[in-house]
């Protein structure tokens, strides 16, 4: 009988077997060939020895040297019939072990008791198995049977540095071999075992862990994730033909990839692997990625294609690429939308703002400017877009270090900055006149001063029976505001604005727009000018046992988020109102550079919380300010003696940019002053930021409410608000009377899942429609008798009716997909009900669970299916 050597896993494994067995016999015999250098083994502290013996004499030999304590294991290649009784009657069970692995395999792995069918094809596995196995043993099998993936999946595991017990994928061994001791572990593998390793990886991960492992063995110091992503670009999706470069670099790369040939299919599947495995890590990529994205950059420029980087949608080139694509058409006002969605394609595209701005202020900039008739409609319209045209302005003016980038931005900025100018100095011609004169009653339709808010905003508020928490957020602009309001809602309140307008309020600043005058006014109930036991004062009139706290009361002990005094307060209901200053934003502007600054309510403290207070002692949160303000942003310097920042006394004669204020909301010397309206100027020494004059960033005062969402009544005149962000934020906003989608001329086949995954701003998938059209489809459906059997069936959502057709139509005249906010400022669907009102559509228009209307994968973007629409309702008569 022809014998084998046996490996010293399966000396080791027999040898345990041998210490642990009950039989008094302490010498094993193993058929194997005679010969052996590896020397005695270890189980546990006791030693086995290992020999080797040709003859049954020199078995006997054995027997009788070794001592009544030792342990052995006899390889020989002698049958039994050569050994006698003289020897198998002093052996293990006494006879010769046949060297059967795969015998041995299943004690190998807890909670097994034998081999999988298809393990047992692998001649390879069990010698493997034995000879690799971990100090602490191999994973225990989650079934009786050791499967193949268990088995040889911890084997490939374990050979490359892991750990039996890591669970490896296609991206997990694309990722491992990026780090080079990985690799190093791999190419120490026997050379035997590594080839089937690849072909089992390509079998059971998929081609790209085979593709990997090929790589990783003949290249020491490029990892295959960079080979795959050289790949990308070298194969592409885009079926476009490739160029020469391109075709050459084709054939260079094969040097990578074990000296091979690659298919075309291999290679798309690997590359498609490999920009998976890159999107999967996210914007805080590991050291592996970054290795690898920069690997692959230098990898196609030794391929003699560096160009290749720029056609990535990972490798940083790429962005760059597209990114100067997107600044060429901001310069040429076209193909704007185009540029950005393939920006948005890209790996970085999900942490950079600043070319989201660009094109959402190229955006504002295309929509038409309405004219104004009075104050009240400049601040609504500051309020309304102007506070968002100047937070994006923020973002994208340190928005790039690309020159050919950073001067699109600067055309861009050029241009929002002279038609802001225009509508400053429209508002500021306004000032004189309004300042002088009353208001009008109707909340939200006229412009307050900050002296109304107390008797405007609070008092309805502190009627309606909760206590009011009363944030001042001294310097406070519209733009800031934007954000501050989003990050509150988010805590759960629910903001309100004026039911006359659905849009949030703005008050305007007493002039100049100084904290000491503002600020004072505002907490006063009147105009007037003080320090802060003025302002103490004055609310404590206006509410009694009402508490004012300043910076200096805001000091809370160590540990705690909030003051004592102060929670106390906020928490006691016999204290109608509880108003606290913050004078973060007020010192930031006076001391840092806030040009690119975007506020957070961490960045507020303690106004987190005091959110957090007020929603649990069931309060009313109304946030405002004294005035707002502007940052520097190269403004020219004027020297006039006795001049503050913004504005000076009205014995100077009024320059370029300014406007003479007077009347009884002007606090200065004889009711007058003038006062800057254009940002670009100021007096005195260069500063961080400024206020005090006329524009409407430093006199238009925020006026935000909130409200708990569970709260049941609010005061006449209050609604919950929809959303406020205005539409080009999130696409173009509807011009003139596009043509209608042209409808299909036969039925399509009926699909009930969305594959449209395009990005949040990809927003020109299908043309606008028409108000006309949109009447002609919507009407249709409204009419058909589906849709009347549809609200039959769930009479309960009859009361949702009218949400539901202004749902309809604000979606289906955005060409059937549109941001939530865009559908709900559109529809006048509150915040707070637009959720509920996508659930009554979809399930008034989802026939048979046929996705008519949906959710895109971004969580934030409502699809219309025209085509499905239409077929579910058999509006013929619309096509």
């Amino acid at each position: 009988m022809r014998t084998v050597a046996v490996s010293p896993a399966m000396v080791q494994q027999r040898a345990a077997a041998l210490v642990s067995s009950n039989d008094e016999a302490r010498v094993l015999l193993l058929r194997a060939q005679p010969s052996w250098d590896h020397g005695d083994v270890k189980v546990g502290e006791r030693v086995v020895r290992v020999f080797p013996a040709v003859s049954q004499l020199a078995i006997l030999d054995i027997l009788a040297n070794l001592t009544a304590d030792e342990y052995a294991v006899v390889l020989t290649d002698r049958p039994t019939s050569d050994l006698g009784q003289a020897v198998l009657t002093r052996v293990h069970r006494q006879h010769v072990e046949m060297p059967d692995e795969w015998e041995a395999v299943p004690q190998l792995f807890t909670g097994a008791r034998e081999v999988d069918h298809d393990l047992r094809r692998l001649t390879w596995a069990a010698t493997a198995l034995l000879d690799h196995k971990p100090v602490d043993g191999w994973p225990r099998s989650p079934e009786l049977s050791v499967t193949t993936s268990h088995a040889i999946g911890a084997l490939t595991a374990e050979v490359l540095g892991l750990g039996a017990s890591h669970q490896l994928d296609e991206a997990g061994v694309l990722f491992a071999l990026g780090r080079r001791e990985v690799r190093t572990a791999w190419v120490a593998v026997d050379e035997t075992l590594r080839r089937h390793l690849i072909n089992w990886s390509g079998d059971e991960l998929g081609p790209a862990a085979a593709f990997a492992l090929r790589v990783a063995q003949r290249q020491e110091h490029v990892t295959p994730l960079a080979v795959g992503l050289a790949l990308d670009v070298l194969w592409p999706d885009d079926g476009a033909s490739p160029e020469e470069l391109q075709v050459a670099a084709r054939a260079r790369v094969e040097r990578y990839i074990d000296g091979k040939a690659i298919s075309v299919q291999e290679a798309k599947t690997v590359a498609q692997s490999a920009k998976a495995t890159v999107l999967r890590s996210g914007l805080d990529a590991t050291p592996e990625i970054a290795i690898a994205l920069k690997q692959a950059e230098a990898l196609l420029d030794d391929l003699n294609w560096p160009a290749g980087a720029e056609r990535s949608t990972v490798l940083a080139p790429g962005y760059a690429a597209r990114l100067r694509t997107l600044g060429s058409a901001l310069v040429g006002g076209e193909g704007v939308e185009e540029a950005f969605a393939a920006l948005q394609d890209h790996r970085d595209a999900a942490g950079a703002e600043a070319p989201a701005m660009a094109v959402r202020l190229h955006r504002w900039l295309a929509t038409i400017e309405a004219s104004t008739s009075s104050l009240a409609e400049d601040l609504a319209r500051q309020i309304d877009d102007g506070a968002w045209v100047d937070a994006a302005l923020g973002v994208i003016w340190n928005g790039s270090d690309d020159p050919e980038v950073s001067g699109a931005y600067r055309g861009l900025v050029e241009k929002v900055r002279a038609r802001r100018r225009v509508r400053d100095e429209i508002a500021a011609s306004r000032l004189p006149e309004a300042v002088t004169h009353g208001v009008a009653a109707t909340l939200g339709m006229s412009a307050i001063g900050v002296e109304r808010v107390l008797s405007d905003v609070v008092h309805p508020w502190r009627a309606a029976g909760d206590g009011v928490l009363l944030i001042v957020l001294d310097g406070l602009s519209a733009a800031v505001a934007t954000g501050i309001a989003g990050e509150i809602a988010r805590l759960g309140l629910v903001e309100h604005v004026p039911e006359a307008t659905s849009r949030r309020m703005g008050a305007v600043a007493v002039l100049p727009s100084l904290t000491q005058i503002s600020r004072a006014s505002l907490l006063s109930g009147k105009v007037c000018q003080g320090d802060g036991g003025v302002e103490k004062r004055g609310l404590a009139e206006a509410f009694p046992k009402s508490v004012l706290f300043h910076k200096d009361d805001l000091r809370s002990s160590g540990g705690a988020s909030l003051a004592r005094h102060v929670a106390d307060a906020v928490n006691d209901q016999s204290v109608p109102v509880v108003g606290v200053v913050i004078n973060a934003i007020d010192d930031a502007i006076h001391k840092n550079d806030t040009s690119g600054w975007e506020w957070r309510l961490d960045q507020l403290a303690p106004m987190r919380a005091l959110l957090e207070a007020a929603l649990a002692a069931r309060r009313t949160v109304i946030v405002t300010s004294d005035h707002g303000h502007i940052v520097e942003r190269e403004s020219q310097a004027r020297s006039l003696r006795g001049a503050d920042a913004r504005w000076h006394a009205a014995a100077n004669p009024v320059g370029e940019g300014e406007i003479l204020v007077n009347g009884p909301r002007v606090v200065a010397e004889d009711g007058q002053a003038v006062l800057l309206w254009r940002e670009d100027v100021h007096f005195g020494p260069r500063r961080a930021g400024y206020h005090g004059g006329a524009s409407l960033a430093e006199i238009t005062v925020p006026v935000l409410v909130f409200r708990r969402a569970s709260a049941e009544k609010s005061p006449a005149g209050w609604v919950p608000a929809k959303p406020q962000t205005p539409e080009w934020w999130f696409e173009p906003a509807l011009a003139g009377a596009p043509k209608p989608a042209p409808p299909k001329p036969k039925k399509r086949a009926k699909s009930k899942a969305p594959t449209d995954q395009d990005a949040l701003f990809a927003v020109e998938a299908a043309p606008a429609i028409s108000p006309a059209g949109a009447s002609d489809l919507i009407d249709a459906l409204l009419a058909s008798a589906a849709y009347a059997d549809q609200l039959s069936r769930a009479r309960r959502l009859a009361r949702d009716a009218g949400k539901v057709e202004a749902f309809l139509r604000a979606l289906y005249a955005r060409g059937g997909r549109a941001h939530r906010d865009a559908v709900a400022s559109a529809a006048g669907i509150a915040t707070t009900d637009i959720g509920q009102v996508f659930a009554a559509v979809r399930r008034l228009v989802n026939i048979d669970g046929y996705a008519v209307v949906e959710l895109d994968n971004d969580g934030v973007t409502y699809r219309l299916d025209v085509d499905m629409l239409q077929d579910q309702f058999e509006l013929e008569a619309a096509r």
